[in-house]
């Protein structure tokens, strides 16, 4: 018995290691090289599912500042003109922090409103409904926890 947890568990450290060595290589031989000068990245124009718009004629700009060597991770900027109200669907997690304007949200049963300063997180799989009334610009992260954890995550709920 005690020989067999012996072995069980050199094995696990064993993985761990492998895979801890694996990811350390990804990142070294995948990740961005570090900034040797400023970048100017403008936003551009997106469109989004027509259906999503409830109100207004919102005008969606978006530029990606960085994106992670796995592609699980990205961030960058979001504007949008107002008045406009309309629905966002959450295929990854998104955390965001709003730099200017404001936008009163619809979220998970529950009605907030942020300004410059706050931050919220926004779940996959998850719809918010946006009521933007002059404009905002906003900094978004999102993150793919993949399927599993998704998964587990509603079960939970």
């Amino acid at each position: 018995m005690k020989k067999s947890l012996t072995t069980g568990l050199a094995a696990a450290l064993v993985t761990l290691l492998g895979v801890t060595s694996y990811q350390a290589i990804a990142y070294v031989t995948q990740a961005q090289p570090p900034s040797t000068s400023a970048v100017n990245l403008p936003v551009k124009p997106f469109e989004v599912d027509p259906s999503w718009i409830k109100e207004g004629k919102p005008n969606f700009r978006a530029a990606e500042f960085f994106k992670s060597h796995d592609g699980e991770t990205s961030s960058g900027i979001f504007e949008c003109d107002g008045p406009s109200t309309f629905e966002w669907h959450y295929q990854l997690d998104e955390s965001i922090y709003v730099l200017e304007g404001g936008v009163d949200i619809e979220y998970e049963g529950k009605k907030f409103s942020l300004k410059p300063g706050d931050t919220v997180l926004f779940r996959a799989g998850t719809t918010a409904l946006w009521h933007v009334p002059k404009g905002i610009r906003k900094s978004w992260t999102l993150h793919d926890a993949g399927k599993p954890a998704r998964g587990l995550a509603s079960l939970l709920k």
